[in-house]
């Protein structure tokens, strides 16, 4: 039996587009039963094309499609996206060339559409880090602000996080005298990543979301909105940067190949490290007086302060002569202890990249330290190995939890035994 998605019903209400989709073939284990995609927006979308609108859809399932070989068929699709799906394509590729991308689309009618812009810019934009660096360096384009929230179920369902995130990013928008594009989807929860990682995940290297989804769905949700309002460019902040090689799905081989009618898309600040750009913001925040304040705990409500993402930018922070306090960063113990117990449960979990990015805050504390306001943290982490403390945190996590483990081990296998002899 062949492997296809086909595109049955597109239907749109006021400010919501739902797809419903029938699956066929070996790859139905990687979709939820509801066959179910929707985005909604705060603006009326029922004057875009179908064409245009397909496209989220397109992209939320091309890349499964590539890696299982397997067929997508829709009725129609925008002409500038299609044409630049086998760049899409080929970008992916070079990223995994361990495995074989294969597939194809189906497309019954492809329509040429196009404007002339009205605005410069939209950028997506989260509050944290990497989307205000690339905010500063944009501010002057006005960019429409955008923000989303994927993790809906079938429907709209309550979520503080994400009130949340509507209050932080249209304050600031307020602040800035600009527009909000909210958008709300499920578009992370509609497939069975899981499974997909079960299958994939080792010959990728990655997951799926990381490896494969994620910057195709966010981008992709937000160009209905941005044809709508005829958006010369949307912007997406780096993640990684220029000279570290990075398997993931936003890089600048993927999303500068984005296209949709009359627009394009532009990956942000690749040239720089994050802790240059923690240097952008500090720098920009100190010039006008006016300190931002970061939202980097993912699904969460609020900063932690306890999760390695919060204390690493904390860390930067105070590398360029910063209060992390000014930036929505709270403690209730001295900081320099703080840091330093997350380390001994911590450090052990840090891969290469985790290591590298500490070592940056490291160094530009190290150069910058006649302004650094924590001397107490001064006196242990500029000395701070993180490869060797590593090492020795593993060492001493593998002997104290030797027993326990071989203990269970036995245990279960026991348990087995006896449940197979009865």
């Amino acid at each position: 039996m062949s492997k296809e998605v086909v595109l049955e019903k597109l239907v749109t209400n006021q400010k919501r587009v739902d797809f419903y989709f029938n699956v066929k073939g070996g790859i139905q284990k990687y979709f939820k039963k509801s066959k179910h995609l929707f985005f909604k927006y705060n603006l009326d979308i029922e004057e875009v094309p179908t064409s245009i609108l397909t496209i989220p859809f397109i992209a939320n399932i091309i890349p499964l499609v590539w890696l299982t070989n397997s067929k997508i068929i829709v009725p129609e699709l925008d002409r500038a996206f299609y044409d630049c799906l086998p760049k899409l394509k080929e970008a992916y590729q070079d990223m995994f060339p361990e495995v074989k991308l294969g597939g194809e689309i189906s497309v019954s009618s492809i329509i040429e559409n196009s404007y002339t812009p009205d605005h410069e810019a939209a950028q997506l934009f989260s509050g944290g880090l990497d989307a205000l660096a690339t905010f500063v360096r944009i501010r002057e384009k006005k960019p429409i602000l955008i923000t989303e929230f994927g993790w809906h179920k079938d429907h709209i369902e309550n979520s503080e996080v994400w009130i949340q995130d509507m209050l932080h990013v249209t304050e600031f928008g307020k602040r800035k005298k600009l527009s909000n594009m909210l958008i709300e989807s499920n578009y992370g929860t509609f497939l069975n990543a899981s499974i997909i990682d079960r299958d994939f995940a080792k010959k990728l290297g990655d997951s799926w979301w990381h490896g494969l989804h994620h910057s195709l769905a966010i981008i992709s949700a937000a160009i209905p909105s941005a044809f709508l309002l005829k958006v010369e460019c949307v912007y997406i902040a780096s993640s990684f940067f220029e000279g570290f090689k990075a398997k993931c799905a936003s890089d600048p081989t993927v999303d500068n190949q984005i296209r949709f009618a009359s627009g394009r898309v532009f990956h942000d600040g690749y040239e720089l490290n994050r802790q240059d750009k923690v240097g952008v913001l500090v720098n920009y925040c100190k010039k006008n007086n006016e300190y931002e304040k970061l939202r980097v705990c993912f699904l969460k409500e609020n900063n932690c302060c306890n999760c390695e993402k919060c204390i690493r930018t904390m860390v930067g922070i105070i590398g360029e002569g910063e209060n992390p306090e000014k930036f929505g960063f709270v403690t209730s113990t001295n900081l320099s202890t703080h840091i330093k117990v997350f380390l001994e449960e911590n450090v052990k979990y840090f891969n290469g990249s985790k290591i590298m990015q500490w070592n940056l805050a490291k160094y530009k504390m190290r150069e910058n330290r006649e302004n650094i306001q924590y001397q107490d943290l001064l006196e242990w982490f500029l000395n701070y190995d993180f490869a060797l403390e590593r090492k020795k945190s593993l060492i001493k996590y593998r002997i104290t939890k030797f027993i326990p483990i071989i203990k269970r081990r036995i245990y279960t296998k026991l348990t087995n035994i006896f449940v197979q002899n009865t």
